[in-house]
């Protein structure tokens, strides 16, 4: 989960009381976030993934407050125009098309809210916006700048200007030769041609998105007026990651202004902060909770959680939802935070009425025996994550395909739900590759695949994989390894042979069960495994258990 650090001092500066540090801790926790360290007056938590409202101190103090009773309903967010204009050039279109900015006033930037600032755009950055991928942000002095600002493009050569932290001018193709944060993020301008760029009216570059901005717009701790921008190519994750970032220092006290973005045939004005309205069935939350609230108590708690009330109609509520929580996608999200706001200390813990008792999933049995089959085949157990990323997928794999990708993902590295075992097994050759051979490991897990009849348009399926590197590492072994599988598990199966990237031409075979494919069972190619940096050959089968 993303980790922040916050001052203890500063977060009950924004909650106007002190509170005990114990107590206050028993608190996060309750919320659902996690302490990892509390030393003097830092504070290290971790927060959901799906949550990057609570990615600042600001955001854990606006949830703070009404979970305690110090400021309930819905947080009120009224940007008046600041007259200050975006203009979008046609050209940004097939780069990073969208954008959205926002202007905050009487600004007093001290040393915790630059802290905070500096964060909140590092965590967005990494989590929201996939290392500035699908959405960079911007913060600028704007009293260093004058509108119009124009967000166009320009030649690799086309322009030079001082960047952040450097003492000299630089065109775009240098910073991405020789700025730090050129070598590290240039990588998204791959196969571009032009670069993005914003200038203001006298043509004082701003930024070259997603990369650096300019050392003339540097905030200081002068600056009183601050004019932000967030550039990308998903327009949702552009406008959310302004909008949280807005919200954010807004419960600083600062002044919320909105800016007018002109695109070639529309315009918008930036940030959107009304709230959005959700319906929810109090029977509902009674029935996923375990209580017997009365709808007007339901809304209580939903007060307390930010929520404003919009109407109560018999068992229905109409919620109003703050626009920074970007989580909200069904009725049960709400039915959660109704939990948290009654506090889950409180329920009370009751047994199921249910005519019979629980027992063991079908396919739980079948996976365990196959565990133990596979345990006395030699072979040693591997746990390993169900976030992946399409590079250790597919590319790694030499293979292509699609899977289920994560909306808020914390990193690069875990993007995806695999839909594959083996690329995982061969992820622990790698990691064991300094240890004696030959090695023999497996995993009897789930994986994700798409299909477009499932209610969500996926669906889990449990497989068993096994893998050996090292002598002996040959297509006949790992054939019998699996079959001797499939025997004790009562599956008849036949072989037929089958070519694919990932395995060595005709070292491939495919398990076929009453017409249906079970699974693959060969000898992994050597760009496979020369990808996965081993030097041995790999064996390796797997196949559904469904």
């Amino acid at each position: 989960m993303p980790s922040i650090t916050v001052s203890y001092r500063d977060l009950c500066k924004l909650l106007g009381r002190r509170i005990g540090l114990k107590k206050l801790l028993g608190h996060l926790v309750m919320i659902g976030i996690d302490i990892t360290e509390a030393a003097g007056d830092e504070l290290k938590l971790e927060v959901a993934h799906n949550r990057p409202d609570l990615l600042s101190p600001e955001g854990v103090a606006r949830v703070l407050k009404g979970f305690l009773g110090i400021e309930i309903g819905l947080p009120s967010y009224e940007p008046s125009a600041s007259g200050v204009m975006v203009q979008v050039d046609r050209s940004v279109k097939p780069i990073r098309p969208f954008i959205a900015a926002g202007v905050v006033t009487k600004v007093k930037l001290i040393d915790e809210i630059v802290a905070s600032l500096m964060q909140v755009q590092e965590k967005l950055h990494a989590s929201l916006c996939r290392n500035r991928r699908r959405g960079s942000i911007g913060v600028y002095d704007l009293d260093t700048i004058e509108p119009p600002v124009r967000y166009t493009t320009t030649l690799p050569d086309g322009i030079r200007f001082v960047p952040l932290e450097f003492n000299r001018e630089l065109t775009p193709a240098q910073i991405l030769r020789e700025h730090p944060k050129g070598i590290e993020y240039g990588s998204i301008t791959r196969g571009w041609s032009r670069y993005p760029l914003l200038v203001d009216s006298r043509g004082v570059v701003l930024s070259v998105p997603p990369i650096i901005n300019s050392e003339s717009t540097r905030v200081t701790s002068k600056t009183r007026q601050l004019f932000i921008d967030v550039t990308g190519e998903d327009e949702r994750v552009v406008n959310q990651s302004l909008t949280i970032l807005m919200t954010g220092l807004a419960e600083r006290g600062f002044e919320l202004r909105s800016v007018a973005v002109k695109y070639p045939g529309r315009r918008v004005r930036t940030p959107d902060l009304r709230p959005r309205r959700h319906r929810l069935s109090a029977r509902n939350a009674n029935e996923f909770i375990g209580l017997n609230l009365k709808p007007r108590g339901i809304a209580k708690i939903a007060e307390r959680m930010r929520y404003g009330i919009a109407d109560i109609w018999g068992d229905a509520l109409t919620l109003l939802v703050p626009p920074y929580r970007s989580d909200l996608m069904h009725e049960v999200d709400i039915i959660e935070d109704i939990a948290i706001g009654y506090g889950y200390d409180q329920l009370e813990p009751t047994v199921p009425k249910v005519v019979t008792t629980g027992e063991r999933m079908p396919i739980e049995r079948l996976s365990e025996r196959a565990r133990r089959v596979l345990t006395g085949l030699g072979f040693m157990e591997a746990m390993t994550y169900t976030l992946t990323n399409p590079r250790t997928n597919f590319e790694l794999m030499r293979a292509r395909g699609e899977a289920v990708e994560i909306a808020n993902p914390v990193s690069e590295e875990y993007t995806i739900i695999r839909n594959l075992l083996r690329p995982c097994l061969l992820s622990v050759l790698r990691a064991n590759r300094r240890n004696p051979l030959p090695q023999r490991v497996f995993e009897v897990g789930d994986v994700a695949v798409l299909d477009e009849g499932a209610e969500t348009g996926a669906r889990n399926v449990r497989r068993a994989a096994a893998m050996l590197i090292g002598e002996g590492a040959g297509f006949t072994y790992i054939k019998a390894v699996a079959e001797t599988l499939l025997r004790e598990l009562g599956i008849s199966h036949e072989v037929r042979p089958i070519e694919h990237p990932s395995f060595l031409e005709g070292r491939a075979a495919e398990f076929v069960s009453d017409g249906r494919s079970l699974g693959i069972v060969g000898e992994i190619h050597p760009e496979v495994i020369l990808g996965f940096e081993l030097e041995h050959p790999v064996a390796t089968f797997e196949f559904d258990l469904g």
